[in-house]
């Protein structure tokens, strides 16, 4: 898969390459060429399952195969087990059809958790096989 800039004026990025650049060289965002889609039946079939195993499913055809399967799923279950939650990021109901997402239960306690711990291993993972 390719990564183009939001601001069109960069070249197209691998996923490696597009996760280690950051931002664009024209100062865009990478974005897909092509938005990978989860059907109707892979969404429903989502509800009851970990965190880690949704994480998995929308995170997966994003990587491609940049990152092998086997690799990927140990970085996603990794990034997550140091949570403090069972759930890793639970809901939970203030008042009647009110709910917040509770987002500090991460190591450091900041919602960043949710996207640095996975994404310090998805660095880690592609720059040591750049050596």
């Amino acid at each position: 898969m390719q990564y183009i800039s939001t601001r069109g004026e960069a070249p197209p990025l691998s996923f490696a390459d597009a996760l280690l650049a950051g931002l664009a060289r024209d100062g865009g965002l990478y974005v897909p060429e092509e938005w990978p889609t989860l059907s109707e039946h892979d969404i429903a079939s989502l509800a009851g399952r970990s965190y880690a195993d949704v994480a998995r499913a929308v995170i997966s055809p994003f990587v491609g195969d940049a990152i092998p399967k086997a690799a990927l799923d140990v970085m996603i279950d990794d990034a997550y087990a140091c949570f403090r939650h069972g759930a890793t990021v639970p809901t939970v109901q203030i008042a009647p059809n009110r709910f917040v997402l509770e987002l500090f239960h991460g190591p450091t306690l900041a919602f960043k958790d949710v996207a640095m711990q996975l994404l310090a291993r998805l660095m880690d993972h592609v720059l040591s096989r750049r050596s």
